[in-house]
């Protein structure tokens, strides 16, 4: 049926396309769990596959809202060099 209808992929293979599409969207896991039908958050992340391209986009938000500067955190990342000539510096 699937062939006679020129369909390359399975039910299930929608279901979780379509569950990641949820999650990149930002859908609430409660949400999910009523549309998919899941009852355990360990079925959500079985069907969701967050792709590395919404991971970048999660991180350039955060990046553009200020939210990259956290306690603690250096402005700038030291470089190799820099670091390298600390640690001659210290002593045990």
């Amino acid at each position: 049926m699937r062939r006679a209808a020129g369909v390359n992929c399975r039910l299930h293979d929608l279901r979780h396309t379509f569950c990641t599409k949820l999650a990149e969207a930002g859908i609430p896991e409660q949400v999910m769990f009523d549309i998919m039908g899941h009852v355990s958050q360990a079925m959500l992340k079985r069907y969701s596959h967050i792709r590395l391209e919404a991971r970048r986009r999660a991180i350039e938000a955060l990046e553009r809202a200020g939210a990259g500067v956290w306690v603690g955190a250096p402005k700038e990342i030291p470089k190799v060099s820099e670091t390298a000539a600390k640690a001659k510096h210290v002593t045990h």
